[in-house]
């Protein structure tokens, strides 16, 4: 399929002008890669291949409905089984060191540990600026935040509903996990957290290591058992899970404003919630608008809040940059995209942003605390803050 309506919904393509960064040219490569016909190892072929934010709106606005996501995943298995032979052996090691995070809990507590440390001891200033370490830390630092405690309230065969922890709670999303619970709770929904749980798998999957990322898939399965929904407050972790093959947490995967949009059917919101009033900026990320398509129960939910007016955003490109890994990676392109992001968010002078995925929020919370923006929530800290504490749960 070479017809091209992609174009213009490409990100990376409106950013570079070049056939190579677009779905077309990118189809092109990969079919000359999966034919013998390039070499793997060729620098400029790796450059317009890992260059793909995995945005996928082209596969949402494609009439012949090309799995993009799918072709783009396994062409990037294949440059990952003929790596590049000047690879550096730093980049070996902390892919295996990610990879081994990614599995076991222990890892991950001391990766957040030495990050928040790195951060209140100032190890930024004696690196150089632009190399990958402290390209991380400084755009990380904004959104560091303490592991959580959570607490069940049921064991998880009476339970109401599982949350998924994911891999970041030890770095970014401690805090929406506690809200969620916090908000849940105060519905009255009794919530389970179960043991066990990993990543989801999406840096894997993306990054073309199928095999590992099935393994943590396999875990997860085995660890949020039953028919109870499933949680996931990042919409790129629902959008992994909905898409495991051949399994039934798929099905049961959702987001947490879909959960409360179908489990509170009662007009208004039951009176649980502050009615102060608050302008607030939605942000929808490419997961949400393209994979999982549940732009309109976030919507929804939080215009039925008391309270809250949502600004107007428009002008926003298709992406904001951050691209699971490749705010890291590459900066300007990702920086660039999410200034133009923070612009259309910003415009109608909102108090604060929402945003449900924590890559993006943790790319715009970087960029808006560079200009002092407003400060970016999930929904789940969103909704624990318009709780009214002095109601009672319903």
């Amino acid at each position: 399929m070479h017809c091209g309506l992609c174009l213009p919904h490409c990100p990376t393509y409106a950013w570079h002008r070049v056939e190579g960064d677009s779905p077309r040219g990118r189809l092109t490569l990969m079919q000359g890669l999966a034919q013998g016909r390039l070499e793997p190892q060729a620098h400029r072929l790796r450059e317009h291949l890992e260059g793909c934010l995995g945005c996928r709106s082209c596969e949402a606005v494609c009439p012949a409905r090309v799995p993009f996501g799918a072709l783009m995943d396994r062409a990037r298995e294949i440059l990952e089984e003929n790596p590049e032979e000047d690879r550096p052996a730093t980049a070996r090691w902390r892919q295996s060191l990610q990879a081994s995070a990614l599995r076991h809990e222990p890892l991950r507590a001391l990766g957040g540990i030495a990050a928040r440390a790195a951060r209140k001891t100032g190890v930024q200033r004696w690196l150089r600026p632009g190399q990958p370490l402290w390209r991380t830390l400084d755009h990380t630092r904004a959104s560091l935040a303490p592991a959580p405690r959570l607490a069940d309230t049921v064991a998880p065969e009476h339970a109401d509903a599982l949350l998924f922890t994911g891999c970041m709670d030890r770095f970014f999303t401690g805090p929406d996990l506690e809200a969620a619970l916090a908000v849940l709770n105060a519905l009255g929904f009794r919530v389970a957290v179960p043991r066990g749980q990993v990543c989801c798998g999406a840096l894997e999957q993306h990054g073309g290591r199928p095999q590992t990322a099935s393994a943590l898939q396999q875990r997860n399965e085995a660890a949020l058992t039953g028919e109870t929904p499933v949680i996931a407050l990042d919409s790129g972790c629902e959008a992994t899970l909905r898409e495991i093959p051949n399994g039934r947490l798929g099905g049961r995967s959702m987001s947490l404003t879909r959960f409360l949009s179908e489990h509170i059917k009662a007009e208004p919101v039951p009176p649980t919630w502050r009615t102060s009033p608050v302008r607030v900026a939605l942000h929808l990320p490419c997961t949400l608008r393209n994979v999982t398509r549940e732009t309109r129960n976030l919507t929804a939910l939080l215009q039925r809040l008391p309270g809250v007016t949502l600004t107007d955003v428009s002008g926003a490109p298709n992406c904001c940059g951050a691209g699971g890994t490749a705010m890291l990676a590459l900066p300007e392109m990702s920086d660039g995209l999410g200034a133009a992001t923070l612009d259309a968010l910003t415009a109608d002078a909102p108090e604060m942003i929402v945003s449900p995925n924590v890559g993006c929020s943790v790319h715009l919370r970087a960029l808006a605390e560079d200009r002092g923006g407003p400060s970016v929530l999930s929904p789940a800290r969103f909704l624990a803050s318009r709780l009214d504490s002095s109601a009672s749960a319903t």
